[in-house]
């Protein structure tokens, strides 16, 4: 096995051994299809490193981009190789803001980058869930006229800040900080531009929010959903998930797949249909940590 940088010439593979994959890779497979190996100027450009065999296949990956975070899928193996974790390590030094990936996989992968006590504002193994969109279960309300699914760039844009900016505090621990808003800022450029993020209108007022962070022709991946605290208890969420999927069944998509922690929008899910399929692990910084090559767990 080689442990290397990927390049153009590898995308195929990468994709193929994504696509087995599915449930613990859409971030990947999403940021693959919309910017390749090497569109470095691209917003979702990232560098990819694999484990990969002499045939050209590739068993397991690992893949940082610009804002610090590594998202990492081991495949058939229990944890990333080190091999590779040395390979992206060397190439060259960098700052890690955050892991994700299969659970058990990017735990052991903090532990390989000398991350293991390091200081988290988030570190959690949610709970992954899936649906065959053929299988959704669709509220009974969800197609009253009482309940309006608009393009979130129909929503006040103060509103969605606000709303994004108490989801990242309140769903991923981060810092209430002035420096929190300039990221929110960028992340709702970007989902206005990709048109991925909806709101649910009751009374003519905006009432929740939710979007998909990947997106492929034939799955998606649910987030954020944010309701906020005035107006929870209602089903508006499950409303307007049951909407956002709607639609994107109507396109063609096969399956959705989401991870949470909390045990209230997880009932919320299972009413749609969603069932567990595994563990996916949220492992975020509380600030970004410059790794050193010696720290590296050996092989």
């Amino acid at each position: 096995m080689q442990y290397r940088k990927l390049h153009d010439a590898d995308l195929d593979a990468a994709n193929a051994f994504l696509a087995n994959h599915a449930a613990t890779s859409m971030v990947l497979r999403g940021n693959l299809r919309t910017a390749g190996i090497e569109r470095r100027r691209h917003p979702l450009s990232g560098c990819y490193f694999g484990e990969v065999a002499a045939d050209g296949t590739i068993h397991a990956m690992v893949a940082q981009f610009a804002n610090g975070n590594l998202f990492i899928e081991a495949g058939d193996h229990p944890a990333i190789p080190a091999g590779l974790t040395r390979a992206f390590i060397s190439d060259p030094l960098k700052s890690v803001a955050g892991v994700f990936g299969d659970a058990g996989p990017a735990q052991d992968m903090l532990g390989q980058l000398g991350l293991g006590n390091a200081q988290y504002a988030i570190n959690a193994s949610d709970i992954l869930y899936a649906l065959d969109l053929k299988d959704l279960i669709v509220p009974d309300n969800a197609r009253a006229d009482d309940f309006q699914m608009v393009d979130a760039g129909q929503v006040e844009r103060n509103t969605l800040l606000r709303w994004l900016r108490a989801y990242e505090i309140e769903a991923l621990g981060a810092q209430d900080t002035p420096s929190l808003d300039g990221k929110i800022a960028s992340r709702l450029v970007h989902a206005l531009d990709a048109r991925n993020m909806w709101g649910l209108i009751v009374d003519g007022r905006p009432v929740s929010l939710s979007g998909f962070n990947a997106t492929l022709p034939d799955m998606v991946q649910v987030g954020p959903v944010w309701t906020p605290p005035e107006h929870r208890s209602n089903g508006y969420a499950r409303i307007l998930i049951a909407k956002t999927l709607l639609a994107a069944r109507s396109r063609g998509v096969g399956r959705a797949i989401l991870s949470t922690d909390s045990e209230a929008a997880a009932k919320a899910y299972a009413a749609l249909g969603f069932e567990k399929v595994g563990r996916y692990r949220l492992a975020l910084l509380k600030s970004p940590v410059k790794l050193d090559e010696m720290f590296v767990t050996s092989p």
